[in-house]
This record gives structure tokens, sequence and C-alpha cells, in this order.
């Protein structure tokens, strides 16, 4: 053991700086193509390093949020960052996260320069927008043989909003069993689109009212980088109580990179979206506003993924009590195997009074 560290110590002393990138592995973070090329959220889960266990990432404009940052994102470029301090023989099979406060998109500062020309003096007030960044700072628990733990702090306007730790495996062939089946669903190629649904029932669902639809149709939609296909389309109102699960095909749009730790940070990012939501379906009822928030999300990785092909993800409420919705939520390929399962607590609450419609 001690004469393989020497010879590996040696041969990094040897090396020629300029060839110093032999020894580097390919991965999504030192990709021969540029980030310009790779799929949205390829780019949306990239991090600069700034220091040594420290990244910066960012939202992009394109990214899609709700007035603040994506969950999925946060739990995505921790990931990320861990991964990028793990060899590259050790993979994440999973992860454990708790969000702490809500993450901030940006900050509008108005700022009034003093322009003098000549004896003349101006005051002109001026807008400035700043994108809040994300601090990733990964702290390294444990290197062994075959098993490496990571904790990681997402910090902004420096306080941590997330923390997260997770495990990362040497693979092995070992013992093989899978308890639950694949659910019978359509296939992916027989749904629509999130996007085509949304138009379909805004053109031809007349139970929706005008004053709805058009608000809808004149609101700046971000396109999701996940091409997301509902199972079961809902062809009711958002008012109708229904049982408090949910299936969705999804796959990344564009084609990703081959490394296996990035079709996992991609799985994770995907497996916030519509989530919690489920645990809220039960309740639903006319003039009834709801808000939620996660509050810890936990991952498990059982097998390869490749989150750049049709993924299954079947999602189900088992309970909901003092404010805090469950879900369960497992991930299937088009093989039928189980490839990763989730779970979610979040918190779901009334958000005024019902209207009185």
């Amino acid at each position: 053991m001690y004469i393989r560290l020497m010879l590996w110590q040696l041969t990094c002393l040897l090396l020629p700086h300029e060839h110093c990138t032999l020894l580097q592995s390919k991965s999504i973070w030192s990709a021969e193509q540029t980030l310009e090329a790779c799929a949205l959220v390829e780019r949306i889960l990239h991090l600069d390093s700034i220091e040594v266990n420290i990244f910066k990432g960012i939202t992009l404009p394109d990214a899609p949020h709700n007035g603040k940052v994506f969950g999925g994102q946060f739990i995505g470029q921790a990931l990320a960052a861990a991964s990028k301090t793990v060899d590259s023989l050790k993979i994440v099979h999973s992860l454990h996260a708790y969000f702490l406060l809500v993450g901030d998109l940006e900050i509008k500062l108005c700022y009034t320069p003093c322009l003098d020309y000549g004896q003349l003096v101006f005051l002109k007030k001026q807008l400035y927008i700043l994108v809040v960044p994300i601090i990733y700072h990964v702290h390294r628990v444990r290197d062994g043989n075959s098993f490496a733990t990571r904790r990681v702090d997402a910090i902004q306007n420096g306080n941590v909003v997330l923390t997260m730790t997770a495990s990362f495996q040497k693979e092995v062939v070992e013992f093989d069993h899978q308890l639950p089946s694949m659910p019978v669903v359509s296939d992916p190629e027989s749904l629509l689109s999130m996007e085509d649904l949304r138009d379909a029932r805004l053109t031809n669902d007349h139970r929706l009212p005008r004053t709805y639809r058009n608000k809808v149709t004149t609101t700046n939609n971000i396109p999701w980088p996940i091409e997301i296909r509902l199972c079961e389309p809902n062809k009711s109102t958002n008012y109708d109580k229904r049982p408090a699960s949910l299936r969705y095909w999804f796959k990344a749009k564009g084609k990703l990179s081959a490394d296996e730790a990035l079709h996992r940070c991609v799985a994770a990012y995907t497996s916030d979206h519509i989530a919690l939501n489920v645990s809220l379906i039960p309740h639903r009822r006319k003039g009834l506003k709801t808000s939620s928030a996660s509050l810890n999300h936990s991952m498990w990785f059982h097998r390869r993924i490749r989150a750049d092909e049709w993924l299954l993800y079947s999602i189900w409420s088992p309970t909901a009590y003092n404010a805090r919705g469950l879900v369960i939520g497992q991930m299937f390929n088009r093989r039928g195997e189980l490839v990763a399962s989730i779970t979610q607590e979040g918190l779901i609450r009334k958000a005024g009074t019902p209207s009185k419609m």
C-alpha cells in the first residue's frame, strides 16, 4: 500500500505540467465540450470551483423558478459539489437534505450616482439587479476504500439555506432483488407533454374562467429543462379531490454527458418537482389556496440511471398531519428496474381564507 502511494506521488511529481490533465477523470466538470453546447439542465447544475472544497452556483435566467430558488436545484447542485470531491470510482448511493431557508433569486439595488458635467451636478437613479450566488461548502467527513461521506452546506448571504449529507460507494456485484414492480402505465410516446396539455386545456376547457385563461396565456412561461409526460392527465378541475398519487415519465431535454454522476444529479434535481403537491391532492376544494415548502428530502440510488432516457416517477402520499405532508416516490427505467427511491416531507397549510365564489 505504501509503495503504491509513493509511486503515485512520484508520478505526479515527474509528469510535466502541460500533461497533468491526463490524470483527471472525464466527467461533466472536465468535459471536452463547451458549457454552451450542453443540455440546459446540465448548465443549471454547473458549478465554478473558487477554492478547495468550495464551489459557486447561480440560478440561470432560463432556469425554472417560482420567485425563489427551486428546491431541486439546491439538491442537484449540492450533490454535484459533493461529487466533485470524490474519486470517480465512487458514485452516490444516498443523500439526505434539510431545507433551512428559502433561496433568494436576486437582489434589487437602487443606486444614485453623481454625474458632474462642469459645474452642473445631475442625480440619476438606476436600478441594478444582482443575481445572488449560492456557495457550496463541502466537508470531507470520511474517505474509505469502498465508501466516502460528504456534508454540504449551501450558503446565501452568509446564511446556510440547505445542508446535505451524501454517501458514495464503489460499484460491486453482489445480491440483487426487487420487490415492487413497475406500475402498468401508457408508454411516454403516446402521452402529451406538459406544454401540449397546458395549451390544449386553455383552448378547449371552457370550465376555466376566461380571466384565468387570459392571465395564463399572457404570463411569461419558463420552459422546464426536463420533458415531463403525465401518465393520467387530470381532466377535472383543481377543485376535485382525488387519491394522493401521481405518475409521470420524465427525461432531460437534450443529450447529457456520459457521466453517471451527472445523471444521478439530474434525477435528484427532478425528484423535487411536483412531489410535495401530491400530499395536497386529497384536500382540494373550491376557493382553497394553499402554500407548501420542502422541509427534508432523502434519495437512494439502487441501479445505474440514464436521465436522458425515459424514467417513470411514481409518487404517493401515505399521510398528512400537523401541517406536514409526507410523500414517497420510486423511479423505474423502461426495463422495469427500480433505479431510485425517494421520500420527502414538507410544510403544507392554508394560504388564506377561501374566497366566496
